[in-house]
């Protein structure tokens, strides 16, 4: 999960996998922990008979799984179910609780497009972008997104497109933000695509938008001084003295070059897939 859990119930001999997040949970604490961390992700299919049986079985918390079970018989709320869950085992305080409970209680007043909305975005606020994709994919395949408004539409877009730009995908992002920009007619998704074609080196395409969309020189003096301000003196600094340290290690000492060099491969990894798992 990330962080160092105290759990002081049964720790499962076998785990219960979220399907959804990909994600296996060995104790209540974490199932909580869980739930606390991503509220916004909760749906009805929460509310399953698999996660009773593995609260009863192997959380060895039999009571608390008969109370779920009678409210999924009784056709009850997700917010009951969850409530219940973190009222028995006490993870988190009541104010948390009520917290928790006060979102889910306003999800359920919203349409299933709005929800779905709402967990892709926070997917991206949580830099979960392989994640946010495939969900902003599956609302715009839905039957809602079909008599949606288009400005919301094209808000979709514009943050599917950067979801694939923070995976470094420009091309695909790039073709994204026109179409969020042909729906929402928000300039700064135009902007956007002028941005990921300029990743990419790519004058041809950049310059047919230009030209397509009527880009005024101002507004092209304007995109240049953001993208200028991505490379700014500080950052060319820091990086320049952090390759002068990896030559003089290269020079003086080949081990320790090695594990630094490792070092920095190993994290950079771990940021990669902490974006898209």
């Amino acid at each position: 999960m990330g962080e160092l859990l105290l759990c002081n119930e049964s720790i499962a001999a076998m785990p219960f996998y979220l399907e959804g997040v990909s994600i296996n949970v060995y104790s209540i604490e974490e199932l909580d922990y869980y739930i606390m961390n991503n509220t916004f992700l909760l749906d009805k299919s929460f509310m399953s008979r698999e996660l009773c049986a593995w609260i009863e079985n192997q959380a060895k918390l039999p009571k608390l799984a008969g109370n779920l079970r009678m409210i999924i018989s009784t056709n009850g709320r997700l917010s009951a179910f969850v409530d219940e869950i973190l009222r028995n085992t006490g993870y988190c305080s009541a104010s948390e609780r009520k917290q928790i409970h006060d979102t889910l209680s306003d999800l359920e007043e919203k349409s299933t497009f709005e929800c779905s909305k709402l967990r892709a975005d926070r997917l991206m606020e949580n830099e979960k972008y392989l994640s946010s994709i495939f969900e902003y994919n599956k609302l715009l395949a839905s039957e809602e997104a079909k008599t949606a408004d288009s400005v919301v539409c094209g808000n979709i877009y514009n943050n599917l497109a950067t979801a694939y730009a923070r995976l470094f995908l420009f091309e695909t992002a790039a073709g994204l933000y026109k179409k969020a920009y042909t729906l929402n007619k928000n300039r700064k998704s135009l902007w956007s695509c002028l941005y990921a074609y300029k990743c990419m080196d790519d004058d041809t395409h950049f310059k047919k938008i230009v030209n397509e969309y009527g880009v005024s020189d101002d507004e092209i003096t304007s995109l240049e001084n953001v993208l200028n301000g991505f490379y700014s003196a500080d950052a060319d600094s820091k990086t320049d003295e952090q390759l002068k340290q990896l030559n003089d290690l290269q020079a003086n000492d080949k081990a320790a070059y090695s594990e630094k060099i490792s070092d920095i491969i190993l994290r950079y990894k771990e940021d990669y897939r902490s974006h898209v798992f």
